[in-house]
């Protein structure tokens, strides 16, 4: 979170949707819509391999090139079930919402839990939170197949990149590219989602529907089960004319779902879920992430390389390869004031929340 923002933590829900001036929409409409969307067949999914694929294997097959459904690399990871968690983070605040502001609105998890079990809301409230408390970091090991992160050398600068999710059904998000060309693993270790994911060669205008659908229809499109029962099917028939693969399909318990740099992605719970997720920077998306993070963030960019310069004289040497190769001018750091970091640090931490 940047200085800009604040927290809000709120005693229940009800304090939570004044504050926002929540305005519920037809409840019957959206289960009925929802039910049908359950009854969807979706059939294009990535391609599913076993925990016993080798790093080697991963990095020259599929690393930023295609997304892949991974089985059972949470597999040595403790205490993933409803009753460990409402017991023991019961007192623990999450954010759940986001105000017009910026700002992190938080539910305690207990009376978090009690509006997720009677909830009738038609975009429920959901937890997507990167402070996640140390105990609950202990829980999870990061897969063998993610060994890299270098977004690790912005050190105390380096924003939000790992998060606990846990909605209800019907919760989910919308329809994104994960920022500056990152790369990130999914893991489900409780309940069912539902993605679609398409490549970066579409595009924004035909993934956000402004080109499918008019502009009365589409300003009321903010939630994802309108965006999979209105948008999905229009986007999916542009793809088969132009025979652009995409995927559309189902994750399940234990299944960590890759997403390469630059692919769209959104994702609906089916059933109450809880997930971990993590973004990263590796040798396969380095060049791009290099070029998009100087180019929208020169200044955070340069902090960036000096901490390379004096921790990794190789991967500081490939850097400057790929500043001669694509003409990326080095700005001085000595030229930047306070003010000029701060806003930078600011921009960071948004393009990710």
């Amino acid at each position: 979170m940047n200085q800009s923002q604040k927290q809000f933590e709120f005693k229940n829900v009800d304090e939570l949707k004044a504050f926002l001036k929540y305005q519920q929409r037809s409840a019957n409409q959206y289960k009925l819509r929802f039910n049908d969307l359950l009854l969807e067949k979706v059939e294009e999914s990535p391609i599913k391999l076993d925990s016993d694929l080798s790093l080697a294997d991963f990095q020259t097959l599929y690393d930023s090139k295609v997304p892949v459904i991974i089985k059972g690399l949470d597999k040595d990871w403790e205490n993933w079930d409803w009753d460990y968690l409402i017991q023991n983070y019961k007192e623990c605040y999450f954010r759940c919402a986001i105000d017009d502001d910026g700002n992190y609105l938080k539910l305690r998890f207990d009376q978090y839990i009690h509006y997720f079990q009677n909830n009738t809301d038609y975009n429920p409230f959901y937890i997507f939170d990167g402070d996640i408390p140390q105990n609950m970091l202990n829980q999870y090991k990061i897969p063998y197949l993610f060994p890299q992160d270098y977004l690790a050398y912005l050190k105390q600068r380096r924003p939000q990149y790992r998060w606990i999710l846990c909605g209800p059904k019907q919760s989910g998000s919308m329809i994104h590219i994960d920022p500056y060309e990152t790369s990130a693993w999914n893991c489900v270790v409780l309940g069912k989602k539902r993605w679609v994911m398409f490549p970066p060669s579409v595009d924004k205008n035909i993934i956000k529907g402004k080109s499918l659908i008019s502009k009365d229809v589409l300003e009321n499109i903010n939630n994802p089960i309108d965006y999979f029962s209105i948008i999905v099917p229009l986007v999916k028939k542009h793809c088969d004319s132009q025979n652009i693969k995409y995927y559309d399909f189902i994750q399940s318990e234990h299944e960590t779902v890759y997403v390469p740099n630059g692919w769209w992605h959104a994702v609906l719970n089916i059933e109450d879920c809880v997930a971990v997720t993590q973004n990263y920077v590796c040798d396969q998306n380095l060049e791009k992430f290099w070029i998009a993070f100087n180019k929208e963030n020169p200044t955070l960019s340069q902090q960036f390389l000096t901490n390379v310069q004096q921790e990794n004289e190789e991967l500081y040497n490939r850097i400057l390869a790929l500043n001669e190769k694509f003409n990326i001018q080095i700005k001085s750091l000595q030229q930047n004031d306070n003010n000029s970091e701060q806003d930078s640090l600011e921009e960071f931490q948004n393009q990710f929340d």
